[in-house]
């Protein structure tokens, strides 16, 4: 009976940590784009040019297992301005938007960063044509740090929200914007 007991409650310390393991392997970040014009035509867009909001989040242990590979040193996003903004331009260096129909990149403005909950933000804008039909995104952080890593990208248009998944490969991959 006792060595039931025991192998049971070894089994299920065993489960526990294959499944605490593989959480881990299975790195996800999420990117939300939010064209301003769907939500407000008369002050989002003036002379023909369209603003759009864009928040990454990452886990803050994967994003502090990025600085360190990076950087070479133990970060503490939580705490650490420096490491904030180390971070936040690693992002920047591994995300872009441009126009699909004429490839041109559309310049992102770092907005800053923050922690909430286990989480590390990054916020960034861009101003982008009116006219444009169609973005064209890549999105390569935290790749080149966590092969198993997958990056959603949500881009909300009138409510409506079109996904993109990144897994493996950077992009770049497009979506309407119509």
């Amino acid at each position: 009976m006792r060595f039931s007991r025991t192998l049971i409650v070894a089994a299920s310390a065993s489960l526990w940590t294959a499944t605490a393991a593989t959480a881990h392997e299975q790195a996800v970040a999420f990117t939300e784009i939010t064209p301003q014009a769907a939500q407000s035509q008369q002050t989002a867009c003036v002379l023909g040019v369209c603003r759009m909001e864009i928040a990454h989040r990452f886990s803050i242990h994967d994003a502090e297992s990025a600085l360190l590979s990076v950087l070479g040193e133990r970060p503490d996003l939580g705490f650490n301005a420096e490491a904030q903004s180390k971070f936040e331009a690693y992002v920047a260096e591994r995300f872009q938007l441009s126009d699909a129909e004429t490839g041109a990149l559309i310049p992102l403005t770092p907005i800053g960063g923050e922690v909430e909950r286990g989480f590390y933000w990054v916020y960034q804008e861009a101003y982008a044509p009116k006219a444009m039909a169609e973005l064209m995104i890549t999105n390569g952080a935290m790749m080149d740090v966590i092969p198993t890593q997958t990056n959603r990208v949500n881009v909300i248009i009138d409510g409506d929200v079109r996904t993109l998944v990144f897994a493996r490969d950077p992009g770049p991959q497009s979506v309407s914007l119509r």
